[in-house]
């Protein structure tokens, strides 16, 4: 077997047939009318619509094998195919020369292009060509059906009355059927004054299916020896079929082309093989722009540049076309299968181009940054073609493979690069990359206030105390909805946690080469003193420990420690705020007026820390005085911590007085 992309008729036929698993049912279709028509009268004439690489070609060269090797047909029936490039055919009476040439080079008229070349130089050869070819015909009781590939192209070689001239021998000959191909829709069958207005029976070939990709893989994969990966593939991922089907655009040619890719996960080979698609598809998307029209190739570029859906009044403002031209044009181009429109359930419908790999196939060859083409080219490739599960399983490949040494420097560039660009990942990845990678690719990982707090929560489960601290002194918190998060983080550990943080931030901080940034650092480290302050306090002060209290009130009021501390967030204020009361209710009064000391919000807001110990040490007021009712709903948590003291002391102290 062999996979012949652009010449199909130069395939062994026995192959060819064995091959042709799409595009089916249209086949079984043409040819019952081919097969249930006996010509004595003209009969339906077929054009055959699709996009390049839809299979048009296939099609028709199916067709004529099937009356070739019908018993019955073949018997009075000859097919016809022409090319879809006839540079030797500039009028009508070429098409009836070049006929001739066929028949007698392949089917025995002997002398029939001879007994045209009389007439050649007089003003009837047209005529007397067609009137020679009908005469041998009859002679030979044969009926031709003639597949022309590119319709549109022949078409557009006759003038306006050799048009006419060819509709009216087709309508009232019989001894000519025309299937034809065409990759845009023609104008002079849409055009009520055009001589072939509504002449053709139109069949539109279009994007394959789920269903019919899966039988196309499978037999690319006997081609390629790839039966396992493939039915690995239907079996356990049919979503990348869905997803390779819209990167193809549905398109047979383009399918067969990016196989290899498809089933490939080594980077090296797939950035090779995408580099030589590429390259292998160019003069046929070029052939697909030259096919357009100046406006539709304006709209198809800024459409393509774009490459995510983009609506009319964007369009205008990019190709400076009135609103009502431009939809008109993408009309046209949805008909052609160039423009796919996504509904919005708006009026605004959005517009991109329906085969992924054509707009990035543009992109490479016509976008503005040039130089990272090879980048962008990979990751609207990946984007396409694979789901989240997917990078994210290809990017632990590619982290294998870099520390494994598997990789060369472009190629871990071009992919470390593009993997960054995907931000809907599970964080656990992000980080690996982050982790694995250089830092000018790793400096390129973000990651949001959510990620970045569900990787704390999972370091700590997990018990991965250093990779808890690299995170935290890398990130650097600069509003106080982060800080809050951050310390809500901190308080929801415990105490075993907390102490295996403290001890592998001794780790951490004797190694001077790590990355970091100052301010992060010096955050985590004030996060972790307030909080194992907040944890201890309790105890030691329930338990009467001057001197672990002591240690305690010089780390928590060190300059080091609280110096880009700003108490803008609410979590700072209320730890601190409850290690003061602690203090208070333990009648730690110094050690209470030490902290208020470095707390700048203890004399605002009706918090005189100063006032409610003096009332304190007096006796005169009790815990809950007035100055505890101010913010309540912020520092209530400050009180129920010393409520659960004073309780547990009065506990205490009952017990010691029954002793």
């Amino acid at each position: 077997m062999s996979l012949l992309l652009y010449n199909p008729d130069r395939k062994n036929k026995h192959d060819f047939i064995a091959e042709f698993v799409i595009r089916t049912r249209i086949f079984e279709e043409i040819f019952a009318d081919i097969r249930s028509g006996k010509m004595a009268t003209p009969e339906q004439h077929y054009l055959l619509l699709g996009q390049r690489g839809a299979g048009k070609t296939t099609l028709l060269l199916r067709l004529k094998y099937a009356i070739e090797d019908d018993v019955q047909l073949s018997q009075w029936l000859i097919p016809v195919i022409f090319s879809e490039e006839q540079h030797n055919i500039g009028e009508l009476g070429n098409l009836w020369e070049k006929i001739a040439e066929y028949l007698e080079e392949n089917c025995g008229f002997e002398g029939l292009v001879s007994e045209m070349e009389p007439y050649v130089k007089q003003d009837n050869y047209e005529a007397a060509a067609l009137r020679v070819l009908l005469k041998h015909l009859n002679q030979q009781e044969k009926k031709l059906v003639l597949f022309v590939d590119n319709m549109g192209q022949l078409l557009r070689k006759f003038g306006e009355l050799e048009v006419r001239r060819l509709r009216e021998v087709l309508q009232t000959i019989p001894h000519f059927r025309l299937i034809a191909g065409s990759p845009v829709v023609l104008e002079s069958i849409l055009d009520y004054q055009q001589p072939l207005f509504e002449f053709f029976k139109m069949i539109q070939l279009k994007d394959l299916t789920d269903e019919e990709c899966i039988v196309l893989l499978r037999k690319f994969a006997v081609l390629y020896h790839q039966e396992t990966t493939v039915e690995r593939i239907i079996a356990k991922k049919p979503a990348r079929i869905s997803a390779f089907r819209e990167l193809s655009g549905g398109v047979p040619r383009t399918m067969s082309l990016l196989f290899n890719v498809f089933v490939d996960n080594a980077h090296g080979n797939v950035l090779s093989d995408l580099e030589k698609v590429l390259d292998m598809v160019t003069p046929l998307y070029k052939h697909q722009m030259d096919d357009l029209p100046p406006q539709q190739q304006k709209i198809v570029d800024a459409v393509a540049l774009h490459w995510y859906p983009v609506e009319v009044k964007e369009l205008t403002k990019k190709v400076r076309l009135d609103s009502k031209v431009i939809s008109a044009q993408l009309r046209q181009l949805e008909k052609n299968q160039v423009i796919e429109k996504i509904a919005t359930g708006t009026k605004n419908h959005q517009y991109r181009l329906r085969e992924r790999f054509f707009n990035i196939w543009y992109l490479m060859r016509y976008g503005r940054k040039q130089g990272r083409y090879q980048m962008i080219c990979v990751v609207k490739f990946l984007e396409a073609l694979c789901d989240t599960p997917e990078i994210e399983r290809r990017i632990r490949s590619y982290i294998k493979e870099v520390n494994n040494n598997g990789l060369d420097t472009h190629i871990m560039e071009i992919f470390g690069l593009a993997y960054t660009f995907f931000e809907q990942i599970d964080p656990e990845v992000k980080m690996l990359l982050k982790e694995n990678t250089p830092p000018y690719i790793a400096d390129n990982v973000t990651f949001t206030d959510q990620e970045f707090n569900r990787l704390l929560k999972n370091a700590c489960k997990k018990k991965e105390y250093i990779k808890f601290i690299k995170l935290s002194i890398n990130r650097e918190l600069t509003t106080a909805e982060q800080k809050d998060q951050y310390l809500d983080i901190f308080e929801q550990l415990t105490f075993d946690c907390l102490s295996g943080i403290g001890k592998a931030a001794r780790t951490v901080f004797e190694d001077k080469t790590l990355q970091r940034n100052q301010q992060a650092h010096n955050y985590f480290v004030f996060s972790f003193v307030i909080n194992w302050a907040y944890k201890t306090i309790y105890m030691l002060v329930t338990e009467k420990n001057d001197t672990a209290l002591l240690a305690l009130v010089k780390n928590i009021t060190n300059e080091k420690v609280i110096q880009h501390v700003t108490f803008s967030s609410l979590n700072e204020i209320q730890l601190y705020m409850i290690i003061i009361y602690t203090f208070i209710a333990g009648e730690y009064y110094e050690f209470a007026r030490k902290v208020a000391a470095v707390f700048p919000v203890s004399k605002t807001d009706g918090w005189d820390i100063e006032k409610l110990i003096d009332l304190c040490v007096k006796k005169e007021e009790s815990i809950h005085s007035e100055a505890f009712k101010v913010n309540k709903g912020i520092y209530s948590k400050a009180v129920d911590s010393v409520n659960n003291i004073r309780a547990t002391w009065e506990k205490s102290h009952q017990s010691n007085e029954k002793a």
